[in-house]
């Protein structure tokens, strides 16, 4: 390929860089989207006078980060030679401008690349509620909350309280069937998505009769959309059959067909005349929606008619070309009236009215709790900035400062962000030097789920935003893909996206590319659909082997430096989980990206169910499972012998019987005597039953486990639950019982305990609900001890998270599966443009939806469909050399050939693509299969082995402690450094401990050492119980918490690296920054040294007993790590200089560097 050849959309693309236009450019897949981009910032920054005048917004960290480090290189190279292509020199002599205007005026990008302002949407948002504080409300930049819906549940309960006074409420409960957790969730799940309709409640009025106008409007909407696409001629050729065929009916009880008696003319697009369509419907389609084949009597074509013959014919004809219109006249079938009745009237405002108080209690929890979620920022951000019409302060200053707007990814814009655009450019006139850039590709747009809507691409190309006139530019080619998968996409997805294009629907018409790479050898595109002669199970397992087949086979045939050599995508997460285990099993290295739920890591399985055992004795299925866990690891036989006869009495009341030797009535007093004198498990006079019935090693694991789970000390609830539960899995055995990286898991458990439960009383229902969400590790064993690991391993994700990357191998798998189904929120919601429709909820005990919602419901399903087809090609798009598709299809056992895919799933989009031959099972499938069917085998028990048991039998424990591991007397425990114990210094009080040291520490370096000698601090002492009691610490615990805040006071003072730390005078204490996502973090302190940042975090705590300095460093960087690297990257985000973060113990002497 010559390196001065040209794209073939060349033109537009220079186009795109002239800085005095506005543009919306449509940029397909694997078109250069952010080289565009970038190189219209550098084409920028040579004509503006501060580069704080370009702001670049995009909707992810990852796309804003690769923007600015692609500036920041092409401004690099521009300082060397100019390169020998074209394309590059374009970006070099661009670069170079740019740097000539930094020269003139003084910038220095590249020593400030903070000053280049490419951000994204979340903390452009953040950055206005932070410039005008008071003008936001929020009086400041709360804390982000990292699980909202707590606040939403909270919201929900304290809005259903209103019931016994609010009538809409209790309207609402009632309608629900009193079903209050129903109706919690159904809240819930409202205020999660309350951006998408509080402004709807807001600016417009919801009065019937407005609502009932534009039901009108969206009906109509239907009709002329059916009258629309029918295909010309046909009203024509049907309205004589239609009026026979309805006189023929007219002696009939009831005749569907009399709206069309006087049919002369063309069908009215009114709502109010409906029912001619639906008598039309009625006389062409059957009752699923498909074009009738033949016409009887009932219909109003009784034998020897002479209408019915041209009616026949007419349907033969048209079966060609019907499915289009057919399916849109179908659809207008379920067409509610246009008004709302008395009831759902009632239902419907009581439905808005609840929810209009839920924001208000909402708003209440944010306020007591200090914390907020990104919807309420943004809501925030634009109530900081005003209006046209009334704009604020912050606003004007934007409106001055601000000359050149970029939107990366603009198709997945929603109405929100776009009311913040239209407020941004307010004002903005063509001609007056300020430009807005909007780039995006709306054949990709696939996060409806977000509130993104595809039609507003459309609405800006034909309206612009606000004032301006945005010029249309599309890209055309493709530099990602070879031309055998861009021509095999480009054929496929032709034929699937609709003809045309429609905003309301979000229907999007495609638009192909030219590969702008050669064809490779061999088949670009391949099909491989598994026929299971022995039921979907055999299915699987033939996929299975075909994907790991071409996992090996890619990562055989990549080349050593290729980065992203193979990736398995699926529709949704749950579609890999088995493959995932078999490519582990295989040895193959693999990265499952937010694809393997934290709760199904058997570490995690197994220390959930310790839990719910240690808080339910009377958990029969918990205690069991704990008890077939590594740690014991007891044979289902096992099990049965010791507990399956007596299935009323809780498991640990039979474990401790089972544990006791026999005795008679006259050995219980000696026993009692000799309890003091002797321990539990001293040898007894005959073997107890436990005994017996086990095997000797499974005795021995049982005897010592039951000893730490029937420990009279775990009832104190002296611990909070996360110490206790970490302190007596260590016990057990902890980490070392599971595989490498358990730890990682484990932990990450345990920090969601301390989270959810700083102070104990975990709520094991809101445990499970937050584990849902959580994710292990994306690195498998396999890949962990992979030394290559970024260049070696497949990649498996979802089709969603994959957007934006590239692979030179892509596995598209279980095409074949379905997507779980969605469930209905308390209001069907829809927006389009200035119209809102609302939809109420149907009673619970009914089983047909409510009719307005019903048709909401099926609108919606239209454009998700849509959006299902621009998942598909999103994924398609995503390879470089090779695409794979894998599925299962089943036979007719009767006719042998492939039954159809089901509906819904990605293979029944993609059947008529499928190569004729790939549709039908092979020859002698049914006895290959059988005979090559592997034994069905469960995953082996695993369990401690004996010498293991000894070992950690040999650790001498204290009897009777709450808990927790207590050394044997002579080894002083850990936490009796200071004289106190564990739970009052790291755990219950941790927050307040931690919060006013490092509120006096930021003290001591303001006002300088010299006015803080230790007698002065040790005078503070009752001051800081005081604080703490204030903090919440009980009376009687503040004294022994304040001793701790002195300790680490005095021990700082004491070491000349904390001297050194409190001296710096330039340094910034206490310094609250917020990062790209928005998160806010507040540094304890931040010193700007030679060579760029040092991050510095106190922590009061100790090392554990026993526990060497390398065993507490490592244990601190996996706690602690994810918080300093996100400290690192906020404050090197602000000037650009490397930041290198350490932890800081003062009362263990420990320096911990990252």
């Amino acid at each position: 390929m010559s390196a001065s050849r040209q794209p073939s959309d060349h033109a537009a693309r220079l186009r795109a860089l002239n800085p005095a236009e506005s543009f919306l450019v449509q940029a397909p897949a694997g078109s250069g989207k952010t080289e565009l981009l970038t190189d219209r910032i550098l084409a920028l920054l040579a004509t503006v006078s501060r580069p704080e005048e370009i702001v670049a917004i995009t909707f992810t960290r990852k796309a804003a980060s690769e923007m600015h480090a692609r500036v920041l290189s092409k401004l690099g190279e521009a300082q060397g030679p100019a390169p020998e292509s074209e394309h590059a020199r374009r970006s070099w002599e661009l670069a170079r401008a740019a740097l000539a205007r930094d020269a003139e005026l003084g910038w220095q990008l590249l020593h400030h690349p903070a000053r280049l302002a490419i951000r994204t949407i979340d903390s452009f948002c953040a950055s206005l509620v932070r410039g005008m504080p008071c003008l936001s409300g929020l009086g400041g930049m709360p804390e982000l909350a990292s699980d909202p819906e707590i606040h939403y549940a909270a919201a929900a309960r304290a809005t259903l309280a209103y019931a016994e006074v609010s009538d809409q409420v209790r309207a609402l409960i009632e309608h629900m069937d009193v079903d209050v957790n129903a109706a919690c969730e159904a809240i819930v799940g409202m205020l999660a998505q309350r951006d998408q309709w509080m402004p709807l409640l807001k600016e417009r009025d919801v009065d019937r009769a407005t609502l009932e106008r534009m039901l009108a409007d969206a009906v109509s909407e239907d009709m002329r959309t059916v009258a629309r696409v029918m295909p010309m001629g046909w009203q024509d050729a049907l309205r004589e059959i239609a009026r026979l065929a309805a006189a023929e009916l007219d002696g009939a009880d009831s005749n569907p067909l009399a709206a069309l008696r006087d049919w002369h003319g063309d069908l009215a697009s009114e709502s109010a005349q409906s029912a001619q369509w639906l008598a039309l419907a009625h006389l062409l389609l059957t009752k699923e929606g498909g074009l009738r084949k033949s016409a009887n009597k009932n219909l109003g074509f009784p034998p020897g008619c002479a209408h019915k013959a041209p009616f026949t014919q007419w349907l033969e004809g048209a079966e060609l070309d019907a499915s289009r219109w057919t399916g849109c006249l179908h659809a207008l079938r379920s067409a509610p009236p246009a008004h709302f009745t008395d009831e759902q009237w009632r239902i419907l405002s009581a439905q808005l009215l609840t929810l209009q108080l839920a924001v208000t209690q909402l708003h209440q929890c944010f306020a007591e709790s200090g914390e907020v979620d990104f919807i309420e920022i943004a809501q925030r951000a634009q109530q900081a900035l005003g209006s046209a019409d009334d704009p604020g302060e912050l606003l004007l200053k934007l409106d001055a400062s601000i000359r050149h707007l970029l939107v990366d990814e603009f198709q997945d814009t929603s109405l929100t962000q776009i009311h913040l655009l239209d407020t941004l450019t307010a004002g903005w006139q063509a001609g007056d030097g300020r430009t807005l850039f909007l780039v995006g590709d709306p054949m990709q747009s696939i996060y409806r789920f977000r509130k993104a809507e595809v039609g507003l691409f459309l609405n800006a190309a034909e309206r612009g935003i606000g004032e301006i006139s945005l010029q249309r530019l599309t890209l055309t080619d493709n530099f990602r893909s070879q031309a055998g998968v861009v021509d095999w996409v480009n054929a496929t997805f032709q034929a699937l996206f609709p003809r045309d294009n429609d905003a309301a629907a979000g229907a999007i018409r495609y638009t192909p590319s030219e590969a702008f790479n050669p064809a490779m050898d061999g088949p670009a595109v391949q099909f491989h659909v598994a026929f299971g002669a022995n039921g979907p199970s055999d299915a699987d397992a033939q996929a299975e082997d075909t994907a790991v087949a071409l996992v090996r086979q890619a990562l055989a045939q990549a080349r050593p430096d290729s980065r992203h050599p193979v990736a398995i995508l699926v529709r949704a997460r749950g579609h890999l989980a088995k493959l995932a285990r078999r490519l582990a099993d295989e040895g193959i290295a693999c990265r499952a990206v937010d694809l393997v739920p934290l709760a199904r890591r058997e570490v995690v399985a197994d220390l959930v169910q310790l839990m719910r055992a240690l808080a339910h004795p009377a958990d029969r299925l918990a205690w069991l499972s704990v008890l077939r866990a590594p740690w014991c690891g007891l044979k289902l036989d096992t099990l049965h012998a010791l507990f399956g006869r007596d299935l009323r009495t809780p498991v640990p009341a039979l474990l401790a019987a089972a544990l006791r030797a026999p005795r008679g009535e006259t050995q219980q007093a000696q026993a009692s005597a000799q309890q003091a004198q002797r321990g539990l498990w001293d040898a007894a006079p005959e073997p107890c039953r436990a005994e017996q019935v086990l095997e000797p090693d499974e005795w021995l694991r049982l005897r010592r486990v039951a000893g730490i789970l029937l420990d009279a000390g775990n009832d104190s609830g002296a611990l909070p639950w996360a110490a206790w539960i970490e302190s007596l899995w260590q016990r057990l055995g902890g980490a070392a019982l599971y595989a490498e990286g358990s730890a990682d898991d484990a932990e990450s458990l345990f920090a969601l305990i301390e989270r959810l439960a700083p102070h104990g009383g975990l709520d094991l229902t809101r445990l499970d609900a937050a584990l849902e969400r959580l994710f292990a590790a994306p690195a498998s064993e396999a890949a962990r001890d992979d030394p290559d690991t970024p260049t070696r391993a497949v990649q498996i994700m979802t089709m969603h998270k994959s957007k934006g990357l590239q692979f030179d191998t892509v596995i598209l798998y279980g095409l074949h599966r379905k997507p779980a189904g969605d469930r209905a929120p308390l209001v069907r919601i829809e927006q389009s443009g200035d119209r809102v429709l609302f939809g109420p909820v149907k009673p619970r005990a009914e089983k047909d939806a409510d009719p307005i919602s019903r048709y909401l419901a099926l609108r919606e399903q239209r454009r998700a469909d849509y959006e299902v087809d621009r998942l598909l090609y999103v994924a398609a798009t995503r390879a470089r050399h090779a695409l794979h598709l894998v599925a299962n299809a089943s036979a007719d056992p009767k006719t042998g050939q492939a039954k159809a895919p089901a509906a819904g799933s990605l293979l029944a989009r993609l059947w008529d693509a499928v190569p004729s031959g790939q549709k039908q099972p092979p020859l002698g499938d049914a006895h290959d299969a059988a005979e090559a069917a592997p034994p069905v085998s469960s995953q082996l028990l695993r369990r401690l082995a004996p010498e293991a048991v000894a070992q950690l039998g040999g650790q001498v424990w204290r009897p009777g402690n709450p808990g927790f591991g207590v050394p044997a007397p002579g080894n002083r425990p850990w936490w009796q450094e200071s004289g106190q114990p564990a739970w009052q210094l790291e755990e219950a009080y941790d927050a307040a401990i931690g919060t006013l040291a490092h509120a006096w520490l930021a003290r001591l370096g303001a006002d300088g050492l010299q006015a803080w000698p230790p007698d002065a601090l040790r005078g503070r002492l009752p001051l800081m119980s005081r604080q703490l009691t204030r903090a919440g610490v009980p009376q009687s615990q503040a004294g022994p918490a304040a001793g701790i805040v002195l300790e680490t006071l005095l021990a700082t003072l004491d070491d000349e690296r904390g001297r050194w730390l409190l001296s710096q005078s330039g340094a910034r204490r206490e310094w609250p920054l917020i990062d790209a996502s928005g998160k806010v973090s507040v540094i304890d302190l931040a010193v700007s040294t030679e060579g760029g940042w040092l991050i510095v975090d106190y922590k009061t705590g100790l090392a554990h007993p026993g526990e060497s300095p390398a065993d507490f460093a490592q244990r601190m960087r996996r706690r602690h790590g994810d918080q300093l690297e996100r400290y690192c990257r906020s404050v090197t985000s602000m000037d650009g200089r490397p930041a290198r973060a350490a932890l800081y113990f003062p009362r263990a002497q420990a320096w911990i560097e990252f």
